[in-house]
């Protein structure tokens, strides 16, 4: 299946990108419950009790076996849910979709090029919002390095009320799972088939067994693809060394824009993309073995440094 390169006009407007599956972000919440000390997981449990939608979308929700489970297993499930109730909430009526959903927060898009032509046709008539320094209020047009922060000001500020932070929790956990998605920190760009970019991967096509899958879904779904998501004696250096504030999470930003320009965007995309050029089709592009392994040992320790990092933010 080959597109031609005029439809895209009309795939950039469809679609919400999301960020992990649910189970990548669900994992991320359950490390995170575990890195939390007894307090701060009392903390958190009493502050989502306050959140406006608890009874709809949380408590209603909770499975029976949960709830006979205990204290400890209740609290890991609602961190669990969540991290996964700003993506609920696009699923809902539009009036809740209003007043809560914030479809631009869980993305930066900076630049990666397909060719150099492309980078001195392009560079600097981006109309996307890059920068990341928060100023109050919170609305719609922050991307997610702002929106973070800003939540994260909600959180620690005693002036909030206890429903304010509790939608701030949801998305400090869902946004911090965003970030370490490579995919929701950059865009390809290419005057030719992406001039205001592919959407972190969502309008490029994977060749996915008998069908296709788009490149962004590809990513979101590798936690999913896991037996399971204990992390490596690598991964578990990184934690120990890791340092959490507000200054790390312009490195993380770049780190994994770094990520995607090599691990997801590599020379052999890019090649299949460019061969398409002659025909002025959109090629769907076929991924290596050796390119999956790589991206499946990202997505473990891209989860679990974001478990690690969400409650290390929580407790600051």
């Amino acid at each position: 299946m080959q597109r031609g390169i005029l439809l895209l006009a009309g795939l950039m407007l469809m679609a919400p990108v999301f960020g992990w599956h649910a189970i990548g972000h669900k994992a991320t919440a359950a490390i995170a419950w575990e890195s939390l000390t007894p307090a701060a997981q009392e903390d958190v449990v009493r502050i989502l009790a306050a959140h406006p939608r608890f009874e709809e979308d949380f408590k209603d929700l909770m499975p029976v076996a949960i709830v006979r489970a205990g204290e400890q297993a209740q609290g890991r499930w609602l961190l669990e849910q969540a991290s996964i109730w700003p993506d609920l909430i696009q699923t809902l009526d539009a009036e809740i979709q209003r007043q809560f959903n914030k479809s631009r927060w869980h993305y930066i898009n900076l630049p990666i090029w397909l060719t150099e032509d492309d980078r001195m046709q392009l560079e600097g008539k981006l109309e996307h919002n890059m920068l990341t320094e928060f100023e109050p209020p919170l609305r719609q047009n922050l991307n997610v390095i702002q929106a973070l922060r800003g939540n994260l000001q909600v959180w620690r500020n005693t002036g909030t009320s206890d429903a304010e932070k509790a939608v701030a929790l949801c998305w400090i956990i869902h946004l911090t799972g965003d970030l370490h998605q490579p995919l929701h920190t950059v865009a390809l760009f290419s005057r030719p088939y992406f001039p205001t970019g592919d959407r972190g991967g969502n309008n490029i096509e994977v060749v996915w067994v008998d069908a296709t899958r788009n490149m962004h879904a590809v990513w979101d779904g590798l936690p999913t693809d896991m037996s399971d998501l204990k992390p490596t004696p690598r991964t578990l250096l990184s934690v120990q060394n890791d340092i959490v504030d507000d200054r790390a999470i312009d490195e993380w930003l770049r780190h994994h824009a770094s990520l995607a320009r090599k691990f997801v965007y590599t020379a052999e995309v890019k090649a299949q993309l460019l061969a398409g050029l002659s025909n002025y089709l959109l090629p769907d592009i076929r991924v290596s073995r050796e390119y999956l392994i790589s991206a499946r040992a990202i997505a473990r320790r891209q989860v679990n440094l974001a478990g690690h990092r969400i409650a290390a933010l929580l407790q600051e």
